[in-house]
């Protein structure tokens, strides 16, 4: 594994981040989940939390608990928030800032998680992760400054892990002159660009759209194909 500053000190690139059979794994169960939409909501408005304090129970929370140790989140971190993305060929995912969506929707109160990563588990250059130096003012939604004086664009490499501020305007923006390289042939998700969103949080996002995992959703996660040996 090599850490790398992208072009900007405070947002970290993690080459080979996971070992291989972990990555391999990860990989595995997350194709297996497939076009899964639990509740049939997006994988993007459906957030699952994983406390610091608790046992891994799915190859995701290991993956986590790897990230965990290798990002070394502020000491105020309690866990992660986690979910799955997966974007067609040519589909953005806009700009926007992350945040606690249940308490910003409903009570117009703005929380910003600690730190924000993308695990890439597979190669897709065609879509690369886009991070400004613009936060958020107070009101949540205007930008500051008005205009990026820095832009960065990770490239989505498999076992490629990139972490950046929480409150950092990010997204995608495809780039449709570049193709892009599946997974096998035959594979249902190898058109797709795939990653694990995990947030790290001084404090618990609101239900219902951060929820407990408890295997009901997302099964392949937890088939014991995918976990480790004992």
């Amino acid at each position: 594994m090599a850490e790398q500053a992208p072009n900007h000190a405070d947002i970290r690139l993690f080459q080979q981040a996971l070992p291989r059979d972990l990555q391999e794994r990860l990989t595995a169960a997350i194709i297996a989940v497939g076009d899964e939409k639990p509740g049939g909501h997006s994988s993007y408005s459906t957030t699952f939390w994983f406390p610091n304090e608790q046992t891994p129970s799915n190859v995701v929370e290991e993956a986590i608990v790897a990230f965990r140790d290798m990002v070394q989140p502020p000491e105020n971190c309690i866990g992660a928030e986690w979910w799955l993305g997966r974007l067609r060929y040519g589909k953005k995912l806009s700009m926007h800032f992350d945040r606690d969506l249940t308490l910003s929707r409903k009570q117009g109160i703005n929380v910003f998680p600690s730190l924000g990563s993308v695990y890439y588990l597979n190669d897709y250059p065609s879509a690369p992760t886009v991070l400004t130096d613009q936060v958020p003012d107070e009101d949540g939604k205007t930008k500051i400054p008005a205009e990026p004086g820095m832009t960065t664009a990770v490239a989505a490499h498999a076992n490629n892990y990139v972490v950046f501020p929480g409150n950092r305007l990010h997204g995608v923006i495809p780039d449709t002159s570049k193709a892009h390289a599946g997974l096998e042939a035959g594979e249902p998700v190898a058109d797709k660009r795939l990653t694990l969103l995990v947030n790290f949080w001084h404090c618990r996002p609101s239900a219902p759209i951060c929820r407990d995992y408890d295997g009901s959703v997302y099964q392949a996660l937890t088939d014991r194909a995918y976990q480790a040996a004992a």
